[in-house]
């Protein structure tokens, strides 16, 4: 069940899973055309394995939440990253996030750990964009391509499906944002960091992975076999496992064999 949560005047939709106490919560960021409900099972599975609360949230003018802005500005990440994510966590009362941030939703937690906006006591991302590179707008293009049966599949979990299509596909092709690249400021990520990406992903190459592994010296990368950009949708069981084991090591919650 989801409930809207004020954050700085835009409600958002928001589903907790477990009761936030004082230790860590798993904070989850969605991908560029996805929602709370389109993580499936997976919120479900790191909770009950960890035992750690689990947070899910939609963001502006995706899944349930409510519309703000109908067009992004080439810096929709930084604001997300260093806005609305620090007052959520804050009405939250989440003092020891894990951010578990997917595709867009990845980048937005890499931003936040790297810029201080947040505090993570470890992040991991699937498939997260450090810069835009041909790989991406080929994927984004050959996506737009496909808009009708894509907006069809989203509409079942989207408010406004056609809309949230446009506005992603708009901004990865916009000019003003080809010039997007976080990748300066991975050095300052200090917390545990794991990074997954499909070998198949239709939006990315291996330089995603790379990029931050050589700038972030203790980051855990990984490839995820017969995946592509969506991989706990393709291989949702090696996915729960990789996060699972990864959070529970990383907020002490669990002692693995």
């Amino acid at each position: 069940m989801t409930e809207l949560i004020d954050v700085a005047g835009s409600p958002l939709a928001v589903k907790i899973i477990g009761g936030i106490a004082d230790g860590p919560t798993v904070v989850m960021l969605h991908e560029g055309l996805g929602c709370i409900t389109q993580w499936r099972d997976l919120p479900d599975r790191i909770h009950s394995t960890t035992g750690l609360p689990v947070v899910s949230y939609d963001r502006s003018g995706y899944g349930r939440s409510p519309w703000g802005v109908k067009r992004y500005a080439a810096t929709f990440m930084h604001e997300e990253a260093q806005l609305t994510l620090p007052v959520l966590l804050q009405n939250l009362n989440i003092n020891q996030p894990v951010l578990i941030g997917h595709s867009d939703g990845g980048t937005i937690a890499l931003i936040a750990a790297a810029c201080g906006s947040a505090t993570p006591i470890a992040v991991a991302t699937i498939a997260a964009h450090i810069f835009v590179e041909q790989a991406g707008l080929d994927g984004v293009n050959a996506a737009t391509s496909r808009r009708n049966q894509i907006v069809e599949g989203m509409s079942r979990h989207h408010n406004d499906a056609a809309a949230t299509f446009d506005r992603w596909s708009s901004i990865w092709r916009d000019p003003d944002f080809a010039s997007f690249d976080m990748s300066d400021i991975l050095t300052n990520i200090s917390c545990p960091l794991l990074v997954l990406q499909g070998d198949r992903d239709e939006y990315a190459t291996a330089e995603m992975v790379h990029g931050v592994t050589r700038r972030v010296p203790h980051a855990i990368g990984r490839f995820l076999p017969d995946c592509g950009h969506i991989a706990h949708r393709d291989q949702p069981d090696l996915v729960a496992a990789e996060l699972t084991r990864f959070v529970s090591d990383a907020s002490n919650t669990k002692n693995w064999d």
